[in-house]
């Protein structure tokens, strides 16, 4: 077994919690003061799915990206809080504070895409250019094949055809439309687009991946920070909470 404040200083020491937005709550989420922990189990969000595979496999601790607890608690009636509490499970998160770090979400999605050499357009946003142009719809194929995607949505009211250009946000990057038009871009990489973020996009193209597609990429990055405290740890199986019909 390994000590717990290792396992945590494995990822805070990768992304501080300095780098958290002051409306996040990255850290602790629960928090049983474990002096040990057996085995460590990493995943986008803290879900029944995600509980179950955790007492299955004898995990003390749920490492997320996404906070369980964002809102202020006034009672305690989330049967999730419950149930891990009931299995002597602590469930710790690393949200803004991995989107803003070196080697962040958006750092990972890129380099799973090949985009190299990437320039920050700001705390969160990317941005790289391809060695060579290339023309949309490869380009768009190529994103696919990289995430493992079957469908993607793309938005292209200015009929961008070729790409060279690339600004990239991992999670939801769908309020951030509006701000790559300050930018010279072909194209921007991200997930959770909405209607009216949509027809905000003008002179460049949006790929929207998806939310959950474009952060798993992290998982493998948390599992080897946390696996340097000699902690074992497991990946979760998750999936999107719809079907495409």
């Amino acid at each position: 077994m390994i000590k717990t404040e290792n396992v945590i200083s494995m990822i805070e020491n990768y992304a501080s919690l300095d780098l958290a937005e002051d409306w996040d709550n990255s850290g602790w989420q629960i928090n049983l003061h474990h002096d040990y922990t057996n085995k460590v189990i990493v995943a986008l969000s803290f879900t029944q799915e995600v509980l179950e595979q955790a007492i299955t496999n004898d995990c003390d601790l749920v490492v997320t990206h996404h906070p369980l607890i964002f809102d202020k608690l006034k009672r305690i009636e989330n049967n999730l809080i419950i149930q891990a509490i009931k299995h002597n499970i602590c469930v710790y998160s690393a949200h803004t504070n991995l989107d803003k770090t070196y080697g962040s979400t958006t750092d990972v999605l890129a380099g799973v895409l090949g985009l190299k050499n990437l320039v920050s357009l700001d705390e969160y946003i990317k941005m790289a250019h391809l060695k060579d142009e290339i023309g949309l719809d490869e380009f768009v194929e190529q994103v696919k094949s990289s995430l493992g995607c079957q469908r993607l949505k793309l938005i292209n009211p200015s009929g961008i055809e070729s790409v060279k250009k690339v600004a990239i946000l991992a999670g939801a990057g769908g309020s951030s439309v509006k701000k790559i038009a300050n930018y010279d871009v072909d194209i921007f990489i991200t997930g959770d687009v909405k209607f009216h973020s949509a027809i905000e996009a003008q002179n460049f193209a949006v790929l929207d991946v998806g939310h959950f597609e474009s952060e798993r990429p992290i998982l493998p990055t948390l599992q080897g920070l946390i696996a340097k405290s000699g902690a074992e740890v497991i990946i979760a199986a998750e999936h999107v909470p719809w079907t495409y019909v």
